[in-house]
């Protein structure tokens, strides 16, 4: 098997490799600056045989490398898991199960949250990776020896780097709260996109005043932005910046519409636009959103303040980096409201290690 895997009886070898192996390390190299959706170049493996690099421009059966992916027995290494996973998912459009980040792993074995890759193995094994093709076309054909060995240190290492990472987590006995976490992988809606009616909720507001019929019109245009820019394959920002549709929502009416588009597809978006604004503004009063930001009393901020550094103390103790507990909203939610079942400081290995301790001291009744 060749460093670069062009046919499907070569990725079937590298499949039933990782069976024999039980293990997949895996990573993504991909094109997505003039697209909604990216544009997988090549899909990097690393089995008991060596490391390989599928062309997924090619277009080789990809059912061996899905059944490879929702195969419980095989865990599949990856860092940083979320976005390679929902390409992996999309590309062959099977589940992941039995997966293991070793940037979220990290954060239980003493080292900080979101950690990248080169730094990571630099800290943990003393390993040096050259970055060279960062700004690479994935896509680009022929693809030069030096691309495909950059490509390749991406999971060469992956696989030493668990062992490194788990023996880490057993000395600090973070082990099963890293093997609780890691189970968040095996739900199939991680990967799901997000129903464009909901995508309003992601439109940075800033300081923008709207009221509930400025909030049924933003939801109704960011929904045509979403589906506009899935079916047109367009960059979500192509269509109209967040700016664009909270102005629109304030006033009621398309105004100043900030766009990337050529002019035949300028005039349909602006229909669009027209007819979303019309129909939300028709809606019965009732069904108008609320604002989806939560305006918090003082004595709440002030015990969240408290309630932070308190975390980030006992995280030190506990060897987990206070960024995989929980985020400063996180926080302030539950000391709102401790009653929250919803909330992850509320269940699970977080409330055992630091949720009831939080609720007692900084709870606000």
């Amino acid at each position: 098997m060749g460093d670069l895997i062009t046919t499907t009886a070569e990725l079937s070898s590298a499949c039933d490799a990782a069976r024999a192996g039980g293990y997949l390390s895996l990573d993504t190299e991909f094109v997505s600056r003039q697209t909604y959706y990216p544009n997988l170049g090549i899909v990097q493996l690393a089995t008991i045989d060596g490391c390989c690099a599928v062309d997924c421009m090619k277009g080789l059966d990809r059912s061996c490398l899905g059944a490879a992916l929702s195969d419980k027995d095989i865990v599949k290494i990856l860092h940083d898991a979320r976005q390679d996973l929902t390409l992996l998912r999309r590309f062959t459009g099977a589940n992941p199960l039995s997966v293991f980040d070793t940037q979220l792993a990290a954060a239980f074995a003493g080292f900080r949250s979101g950690i990248g890759l080169q730094q990571l193995l630099f800290e943990a094994m003393d390993i040096g990776l050259p970055k060279t093709e960062t700004c690479s076309d994935w896509t680009s054909r022929p693809l030069s020896a030096a691309q495909i060995r950059y490509a390749l240190d991406d999971v060469r290492y992956l696989s030493a780097l668990r062992d490194e990472l788990l023996r880490r987590a057993d000395s600090f006995g973070t082990r099963p709260w890293l093997e609780e976490e890691m189970a968040c992988y095996n739900e199939a809606s991680l990967y799901e996109e997000c129903p464009p009616e909901e995508m309003w909720r992601r439109v940075k507001l800033r300081h923008a005043r709207l009221d509930r019929r400025g909030f049924a019109v933003l939801r109704s245009v960011a929904a045509v932005r979403e589906s506009l820019a899935r079916e047109w394959n367009l960059p979500r920002l192509w269509l109209g910046t967040d700016e664009s549709l909270v102005e629109m929502s304030g006033l009621g009416k398309v105004g100043r519409l900030v766009h990337r588009l050529g002019e035949g597809r300028a005039r349909q978006l602006r229909l669009h636009y027209d007819e979303a604004i019309a129909a939300a503004l028709g809606t019965e009063e009732e069904q108008w959103p609320e604002d989806p930001r939560v305006h918090y009393i003082p004595e709440v901020l002030d015990a969240a303040d408290d309630a932070v550094e308190w975390l980030s103390e006992r995280a030190t103790a506990l060897h987990v980096d206070p960024g995989a507990i929980a985020n400063r909203a996180t926080v302030t939610a539950f000391v709102d409201n401790v009653d929250d079942e919803s909330n992850p400081l509320s269940h699970g290995w977080r409330w055992d290690a630091v949720g009831r301790d939080m609720a007692e001291r900084f709870g606000v009744d």
